[in-house]
C-alpha cells in the first residue's frame, strides 16, 4: 500500500469519526459539505433532502453557513435534480452541462459554473431515500472515487438517521398502514364522508325574560335614582324607579297659585257684575279660566305622582347598566327597566350569517351556559330576524329566539351567557367538513 492510499484511508476513518461525533442534523450536514473535501476534489457540494411534497432541495453548501433558497445557483441545481429519470437512485449519476439532454432543459446556467454534476444517492438499510449530495466539479469522477463516495454516502446516511425519530406519530402510521391495509383504510374514510350528519353551528346565546313588562317613563324628567337592583323581587305597588320631583313640585305650586288667582278674580267680577255692566259680560270668560286652571293644576299633580314609578305585577327586576342612570334625562315612553318571571325564560342566539343556511323553523338547539358547561339545556326556534344586524362584538349576525323545555329542574338564570349548538338539516360528513372551502370556491368562480 502506498502512501497516498495509506493518507486517504486515514482520512475517510476521520471523516467517519466526525460523523459519528457530530451532535447535531446541522453540525453532521456541514462536515460531510466541508470535510469531504479532502478526500476527494470539487469545488462545489450541495446536500439536498426530500421534502415532505417529495421535493429534493438544498439544505447545505460547501462554504456557505447561510442558504437563499431564492439565489440562481441553488434554484438551477433543484430544478436540475428534480427532472424526471435524469438521476438515479440506485447508483452514482454522472452529468455534463455540455450534454445536448441537459441543453434542451433550457435551464439559465450560473456564470463559471463547472461543467460536470456527480449526483450521489443517500441511503441507508433503514432508510432506501434520503436525499442527494451533488458534487460539481471539472473533471470526470475515477471509477476509486465512485467507490469510496458510495461508501462515504452509505456512512453519511446512517449517521443522518440517527437523528431523526424513528417513533413519530407520522412514521409509525407509515409502518403500520402499509399493503391492504392502507387501500382498506382510504376505502373505509371514503364511505365515512357520505355518512349522512345533521349541520350545526355555534353561537352565543344569552338566557333572557319571556314576555317581559317593559317599565317605561310616563313623563319627560330625570332619573333621580334606580330603587331596585338587577334579580331583585318585586311586588304590585313596589318603588322601582324615582324621578327628579323638583319640577314637578314648582310646576304644581305654581298652577296653584294661578288657580287662587283665577278664583279670586272671578270672585270680584261676581260683586262688582250686580253694578257694572263690563264686569258681567266677563264672567263667563273668568269661568272658563278658572276651569281651565284647575285642569292643569290636576294635570301638574298627575305629573307629581309620576314622579314614582311603581311596580304592576310580580316578578324580579332586570335593569341594564345600574350605575349609569343616575341624573339620566328620559323622554316618554324610554325604557328604563323590565320585570320578568324568573320561571319563564327564552334563548337569544346571534348567529353570524356565514351559518344562516341553519336557520329553519323549530330546529333544534342545545345550549351550554358558561356557569354549567358540561350539562345542556334543550330548545327549539321560535322566531328569526329578518335581517342580520351587528352585535356587541362587532359581527353581522341574525337574531333567534329559542324557548326552553323545563325538563332539568332548576330554570337558569336571566342573564346567564354561553354558547348554542343549532342543529340543521341532514348532510354528508364531506359537505360538513370541506363547507367553508366550497362556499368559498363558489363565491370566486361566480357559481
Amino acid at each position: 500500500m502506498n502512501d497516498n492510499s495509506s493518507i486517504k484511508i486515514a482520512r475517510l476513518i476521520t471523516l467517519e469519526k466526525k460523523f459519528r461525533n457530530a451532535e447535531t442534523e446541522t453540525e453532521l450536514a456541514f462536515i460531510c459539505a466541508n470535510e469531504l473535501r479532502s478526500i476527494v476534489d470539487y469545488n462545489f457540494l450541495f446536500l439536498l433532502h426530500r421534502s415532505s411534497l417529495n421535493q429534493l432541495k438544498v439544505h447545505t453548501i460547501s462554504d456557505l453557513s447561510i442558504i437563499d433558497s431564492t439565489a440562481p445557483t441553488v434554484t438551477f441545481v433543484e430544478t436540475l435534480i428534480n427532472k424526471k429519470d435524469l438521476v438515479s437512485f440506485d447508483d452514482i449519476s454522472e452529468l455534463n452541462l455540455n450534454d445536448p439532454l441537459i441543453k434542451d432543459l433550457n435551464l439559465i446556467t450560473p456564470d463559471n459554473f463547472p461543467k460536470h454534476l456527480i449526483c450521489i444517492p443517500l441511503r441507508s438499510r433503514i432508510e432506501k431515500n434520503v436525499g442527494y449530495l451533488v458534487m460539481v466539479r471539472s473533471e470526470v469522477i475515477s471509477t476509486s472515487e465512485k467507490d469510496l463516495l458510495l461508501h462515504i454516502s452509505e456512512t453519511f446516511s446512517h449517521a443522518l438517521n440517527s437523528f431523526r425519530s424513528k417513533n413519530t406519530i407520522i412514521s409509525n402510521i407509515n409502518r403500520l398502514f402499509t399493503g391492504w391495509i392502507k387501500w382498506a383504510v382510504i376505502a373505509t374514510v371514503t364511505a365515512v364522508m357520505f355518512f349522512p350528519i345533521s349541520m350545526t353551528a355555534l353561537a352565543p346565546v344569552e338566557v333572557v325574560a319571556k314576555d317581559p313588562t317593559i317599565v317605561t317613563s310616563p313623563v319627560n324628567g330625570v332619573v333621580k335614582e334606580v330603587l331596585v337592583k338587577t334579580n331583585e323581587n318585586v311586588k304590585p305597588g313596589t318603588e322601582l324607579v324615582k324621578l327628579d320631583d323638583l319640577n314637578f313640585k314648582n310646576q304644581y305650586e305654581i298652577a296653584l297659585q294661578e288657580l287662587e288667582v283665577s278664583e279670586a278674580e272671578l270672585l270680584r267680577i261676581k260683586q262688582s257684575s250686580f253694578t257694572n255692566s263690563d264686569d258681567k259680560a266677563r264672567l263667563v270668560e273668568l269661568s272658563t279660566e278658572v276651569g281651565l286652571r284647575k285642569k292643569e293644576a290636576a294635570y301638574a299633580e298627575e305629573q307629581l305622582k309620576y314622579s314614582i314609578i311603581s311596580a304592576d305585577r310580580e316578578g324580579i327586576a332586570v335593569v341594564e347598566d345600574f350605575t349609569d342612570w343616575q341624573g339620566r334625562p328620559v323622554n316618554i315612553g324610554e325604557k328604563i327597566l323590565t320585570i320578568a318571571n324568573p320561571e319563564q325564560i327564552e334563548f337569544q342566539i346571534f348567529l353570524p350569517t356565514k351559518d344562516s343556511l341553519l336557520i329553519k323553523k323549530e330546529a333544534r338547539v342545545k345550549v351550554f351556559l358558561d356557569s354549567d358547561p358540561l350539562n345542556s339545556l334543550d330548545g327549539k326556534v321560535l322566531r328569526t330576524s329578518y335581517k342580520p344586524a351587528l352585535t356587541s362584538e362587532n359581527i353581522l349576525a341574525y337574531k333567534i329566539v329559542a324557548n326552553y323545555h323545563n325538563n332539568q329542574g332548576e330554570v337558569p338564570r336571566i342573564g346567564l351567557r354561553g354558547t348554542a349548538k343549532i342543529y340543521g338539516e341532514k348532510t354528508s360528513i364531506f359537505y360538513y367538513i370541506f363547507r367553508v372551502p366550497i362556499n368559498l370556491t363558489r363565491q370566486f368562480l361566480g357559481l
